[in-house]
């Protein structure tokens, strides 16, 4: 008997693992910020600051950043910002991991909210979803081929798409000028940087990034009538990229992180603060996924000898595909107060669902709108409110599989409103919805086969020829196996055109 094996490299997936953290706590006014009156604005970020790997453990160290916008209780109703974090450490235990292995972190801010316990403290709290995954590079031998007249095997053709992965940072720093007519800045209380537009061209070994970033800086003013403010900014980014270690033949799939996003004022030429400087750093995620496909002997036996046989259980997590979505969100609120100008419109993601379905995604959630406003209350002249709008959508999306892993990336690209009567605002929130779908496949391979014996006459059964019933479950491989004769025996004597069976079919077996 004559073998033939072969080798293959792939990315062994060994477990994942959700969790939900939950973190309270109370932030305490620093001595140069002015008591607070009422909170007006609450946003959090996850920031994932330590992942340790150790046996069967997985120790996720972090910190959950508060942004809190306050009206002030001086005379002059000032409206003040205020910045506290507060750390989280997490424990996944995932049996099999060890400390050499490399590891995935997603995190996801589900629900932040703050209240103001007395003039100089405030009570926050934060819910955020954080998801592992811990992979290892491994090498499998397995058994390609057998030339022996009297063994039949089964092969399966298997895809394994081996993920290349590298990062590039798209570093941009921007002076910009606050538009005529608008009062110069005491403070500035919030921005927001959304990646509103992006255009990559891959050519061989070479990578184009065409990004654009939308900007909106919420202010306290120096002078003026308004309490607060706010300006609008692009920022175009162009960048260019080698890649001498992409193969020729794969595309892409690039991921955008805003890595870090710092603003300050800046005096003009007279000395005011009328210009913003912004330091945007942007983190590309590129993903190679090189697929090799491989056709190992998964199943075998003999017409003549008893055999045994060894395998191995491949593990591994295949890329199914990606699907980039907008979608519009339409609202109307009613605002208890008519409002004399709206400030701010700002707003995040929480994602209730994102489920896989047969080629199609559903993904629910909601999107938190804060809007800030001058009313004509002049006793309580800055007002606020938040409304949820929810979304439920289901995205197309060709090979997807209920039992897959889905990932999406849900971002506010813009955010517009009118003003359709004296207290009711119509809201359009524009969102990108990202998404990418694996699939974990185990699947047992050999990795050797040995005869052992020949099969004896007298150990064989008396009969020849036998009918068999089709079970449940049932393949003709397996009742080939089972009488040790062959699909085309089974085939032929029963004039079956197609290779299917169904179960209650009545087989002729001729030895």
């Amino acid at each position: 008997m004559e073998k033939r094996f072969e080798k293959v490299e792939y990315m062994n997936v060994y477990g994942t693992d959700s969790q939900k953290v939950i973190v309270e706590g109370e932030i305490l006014l620093p001595e140069m910020k002015p008591d607070a009156l009422k909170v007006l604005q609450t946003d959090s970020e996850v920031l994932i600051t330590n992942v340790e790997i150790l046996n069967d453990r997985v120790i996720v160290q972090g910190e959950i950043e508060f942004k809190v916008i306050y009206l002030s209780s001086d005379p002059q109703r000032k409206v003040v910002s205020v910045s506290s974090s507060a750390e989280f450490s997490k424990t996944f235990d995932i049996l099999g991991v060890r400390p050499t292995m490399a590891y995935e972190v997603k995190d996801d801010l589900i629900y932040t909210f703050c209240s103001l316990l007395s003039p100089r403290k405030l009570s926050a709290k934060a819910i955020a979803e954080i998801t592992v995954l811990i992979k290892a590079p491994a090498t499998v031998e397995y058994l390609a081929d057998i030339e022996e007249d009297s063994i039949k095997y089964l092969k399966e053709k298997i895809s394994i798409s081996n993920p290349r992965t590298m990062t590039e940072e798209i570093s941009k720093r921007e002076i910009l000028e606050i538009p005529q007519g608008k009062p110069s800045i005491r403070e500035i209380l919030r921005c927001f940087a959304r990646l509103s537009d992006r255009n990559i061209k891959f050519d061989r070994k070479k990578m184009t990034f065409d990004l654009k970033v939308d900007l909106k800086t919420l202010y306290s003013p120096d002078i003026g009538q308004n309490p607060i403010e706010m300006v609008e900014h692009e920022v175009l980014i162009q960048h260019y990229s080698e890649l001498p270690d992409s193969p020729d033949d794969v595309e892409p799939v690039v991921k955008f992180y805003i890595k870090s996003f710092r603003v300050l004022p800046k005096t003009d030429e007279i000395g005011e603060l009328r210009r913003i400087e912004y330091d945007i750093t942007i983190e590309a995620e590129i993903t190679f996924h090189a697929v090799k496909t491989i056709e190992p002997i998964v199943d075998a036996y003999s017409t003549a000898y008893e055999i045994k046989d060894s395998k191995k259980l491949l593990s591994i997590e295949q890329f199914v595909g990606k699907a980039r979505h907008m979608h519009l969100l339409k609202d109307t609120i009613t605002l208890p107060i008519e409002p004399e100008q709206v400030f701010s419109v700002s707003g995040r993601i929480e994602v209730d669902v994102i489920k896989p379905e047969k080629n199609k995604v559903n993904v629910k959630g909601v999107a938190v709108i804060f809007l800030i406003y001058l009313s004509k209350d002049q006793q309580d002249i800055i007002k606020n409110t938040t409304s949820q709008i929810p979304f439920d959508l289901k995205l197309d999306l060709e090979g997807v599989e209920e039992t897959d892993r889905t990932f999406a990336n849900i971002e506010i690209e813009n955010i517009s409103f009118s003003i359709i009567s004296t207290s009711e605002i119509e809201l359009r929130i524009h969102l990108a919805i990202e998404v990418w779908i694996k699939r974990a496949l185990s699947k047992e391979i050999l990795s050797d086969l040995e005869l052992v014996e020949e099969i004896k006459k007298e150990e064989e059964r008396l009969a020849s020829v036998y009918i068999y019933t089709v079970q449940k479950g049932d393949t003709l491989w397996k009742v080939a196996k089972k009488y040790r004769t062959t699909v085309e025996k089974i085939i032929d004597f029963n004039q079956i055109e197609k290779e299917e069976i169904v179960p209650g079919q009545k087989l002729l077996i001729v030895k």
